[in-house]
């Protein structure tokens, strides 16, 4: 008969193969009580869904209101199977904190590191622009373009490079 492992089977299991448990901490805000706690329960969801996430499972605290906005915020154990997830995790949507449960140290292996690295620098690079397209001109925003194409294949080339040592 098969048996179904326990959450605590899985997260050890994870964790021995490179996993990293954290306790994620996310704000939100909305006009109303009810949108927030929506907007919340939607989040954690998409949360589960991303490549990397083993489980996300939170808690809401009750939205408060201040000055006619409400808040809420989100305590949410996250098993991700790999640093780099948990930092793009973080990168990506900007929690208010992160602790670190287990396993009790990072280690990362080069090659994961440089990876980390260049996703970090993709995130910063998706977000410049997105400023940039909402601020600049039509021309400003093309010459952009032009400029971050160019970056991408010196990337690829430089990339190829250190594969070559």
């Amino acid at each position: 008969m098969d048996k179904k492992k326990s959450i605590d089977q899985i997260t050890d299991e994870a964790i021995a193969d490179g996993a990293y448990l954290a306790m994620v901490y996310f704000d939100l805000h909305a006009k109303t009580a009810d949108d927030v706690k929506n907007l919340m329960v939607g989040f954690i969801g998409k949360l589960t869904k991303e490549p990397g996430v083993i489980y996300a499972v939170g808690e809401i605290d009750q939205p408060a209101e201040t000055g006619g906005v409400f808040s809420t915020w989100a305590e949410v154990k996250l098993l991700a199977q790999d640093f780099s997830t948990l930092a793009k995790i973080s990168a990506q949507y900007s929690p208010i904190g992160v602790e670190i449960l287990r396993p009790d140290r990072v280690s990362l292996a080069i090659p994961d590191a440089q990876g980390l690295l260049l996703d970090i620098s993709q995130t910063s690079q998706n977000f410049t622009r997105m400023i940039m397209e909402r601020v600049l001109s039509k021309e400003e925003v093309e010459e952009y373009q032009k400029k971050m194409q160019a970056r991408t294949e010196m990337g690829k080339k430089l990339l190829e490079n250190s594969r070559k040592k």
